[in-house]
């Protein structure tokens, strides 16, 4: 992964010397449309350095407000438990980001630059695996809610998130230890980039369709408008990283002739960590709420599992009330 490196150290670079550079009349002369443009160039790109710094911070934030109110002060059940993950995952990924821009900028990076970018690389995908199962798990008890109940264990989703975790944290040890060949690296890119994907675009569909569009639907929680959104800005900001981590582990592109693209792709990976908190803020509070509800009551109402335990125990009473019936 050092060609993504490579990539945003040129851009930094390229960037540092418009900002730094005297813009003096004999050097960039009026009617050089060239050098206005670059300078242009420049200008926006700290702009967007400036937006991506915003966001950073403020997804940060609250991804730290959900660990600490998962952690601490809301009750537990399934849902929650993802959901502590995914927060965990995702301050990972901006954190492994802000180390790997500072990386760059010291004399000799590499040491830095190498363990950094293999975080961001393995904190993200523990964050795609985690909304992967977080949409199998919700599709499953929407299409099959009395085979869910009865066959589901009662502990798998710490089950799974601790699979995920330990999964990340082999692979990340390998490569550290030089260990994994780039044929590992391969699979794991294309896992994220194609397959998470199919699957996140199947349960996506799926949900909407039982959730929202169904004509004998059931009132369901906030957590599957939550959990939707948040699948929505996966498919649109999560995939451009894993796809062009897939393109460089094949080396189906140059990246030395990149100038955009890997910022761009850096750039959607942090909103997509930093995007979920301000959805469950949002969605939590609504329209018929009071504005200053307390940040525990609008979370626990995101993250109720009331509506799936009802759904789930009246399959099997209208069974029973059939059954004395007849």
């Amino acid at each position: 992964m050092t060609e993504l490196s490579t990539a945003v150290s040129l851009i930094l670079t390229h960037t540092t010397d418009g900002i730094s550079g005297e813009f003096s009349p004999s050097t960039f002369p009026e009617d050089d449309f060239e050098s206005e443009l670059s300078s242009f160039i420049d200008c926006l790109l700290l702009f967007g350095i400036l937006i991506i710094l915003i966001i950073f911070i403020c997804g940060l934030v609250g991804n730290a407000i959900v660990i600490y109110y998962l952690c601490f002060i809301l009750k537990k059940n399934p849902i929650t438990t993802y959901i502590l993950n995914l927060a965990v995952a995702d301050a990972c990924v901006l954190v492994s980001a802000v180390v790997f821009s500072f990386s760059l900028t010291k004399s000799d990076p590499n040491s830095l630059v190498s363990i950094s970018q293999d975080l961001i690389f393995y904190t993200y995908t523990t964050s795609g695996y985690l909304l992967t199962a977080i949409s199998v798990e919700k599709c499953l008890l929407v299409v099959f809610p009395i085979w869910y109940r009865c066959h589901r264990p009662e502990h798998l989703s710490a089950i799974v998130c601790a699979l995920i975790w330990a999964m990340s944290s082999l692979f990340f040890g390998t490569d550290f230890f030089q260990i994994q060949s780039t044929i590992t690296f391969q699979v794991i890119s294309t896992i994220n980039s194609v397959f998470c994907p199919i699957v996140v675009v199947i349960c996506t569909v799926v949900l909407f369709t039982k959730v929202c569009c169904s004509l004998h639907r059931r009132p369901r929680g906030k957590f599957y408008t939550a959990l939707l959104l948040a699948l929505l800005f996966f498919l649109i900001f999560g995939v451009p990283f894993s796809a062009l981590m897939t393109l460089l582990s094949f080396q189906l592109i140059d990246i030395q002739s990149m100038l955009w693209e890997p910022l761009i792709c850096m750039t959607c990976a942090i909103i997509n960590s930093s995007v979920n908190p301000f959805l469950y803020f949002l969605i939590g509070r609504g329209k018929k709420h009071r504005p200053r509800e307390p940040l525990k009551v609008v979370l626990e109402r995101v993250f109720s599992d009331k509506d799936d335990c009802t759904e789930n125990q009246n399959p099997p009473a209208m069974t029973d009330s059939m059954k004395m019936t007849s």
